[in-house]
């Protein structure tokens, strides 16, 4: 008995619902959450764009590896800084590797012969990539930097490399093929 009742309350509620509010009630909302989710992307990698951006003009990247200079800072002060690397550098790749996790970005360091920075890379989030690196198109860095300064094609990926020139640095936004940042590079002109 008490299974009817609830079954009977619970469609009552249903179909008073329905009448009192009209059909909309029953609205599918999902192009409302999409344009916004659309916008707070689109606004995070404008943010992200435009503090990669600032960050390069000083020869470093913002966030947990700020201070953090190329030509400058040693290996020994990245390792203070943010530990030793998952993954140090090796003859197959020249860059010590930080993975992402909990929400923080993975960077890349090469260095020089003499221990000092040649070469930053963010690859930003991995959980969270589309409100991270991954909302960041062509567009986007049109619209918040303005035309790259050089465009070139990455021989062995094929990804295109929008090069922008920030003082005495580089700062490159490596695009796929699917038109959204790879990864960023930061090192001296």
């Amino acid at each position: 008995m008490l299974k009817k009742k609830t079954l009977v309350t619970g469609l009552s509620a249903v179909m008073l619902t329905g009448c009192a509010f009209g059909a909309e009630a029953f609205s599918d909302t999902q192009p409302v959450h999409a344009a916004a989710a659309s916008k707070t992307e689109n606004q995070r990698a404008q943010e992200l764009v435009n503090s990669l951006y600032q960050s390069a003009f000083k020869g470093e990247m913002p966030q947990n590896v700020k201070g953090l200079k190329i030509n400058q800072s040693t290996r020994q002060d990245v390792y203070n800084k943010i530990g030793e690397p998952e993954q140090k550098a090796d003859s197959r790749n020249p860059f010590d590797l930080y993975s992402w996790n909990m929400g923080n970005p993975g960077y890349g360091f090469s260095y020089h012969k003499n221990g000092k920075i040649s070469e930053i890379r963010y690859f930003g989030t991995g959980v969270e990539r589309r409100l991270n690196l991954g909302s960041v198109t062509p567009d986007v860095l049109s619209k918040q930097i303005g035309s790259a300064d050089k465009i070139l094609t990455v021989p062995e990926t094929g990804e295109t490399d929008y090069v922008y020139h920030t003082g005495q640095y580089e700062l490159r936004f490596v695009i796929g093929s699917d038109q959204k940042a790879d990864h960023v590079n930061l090192k001296a002109r």
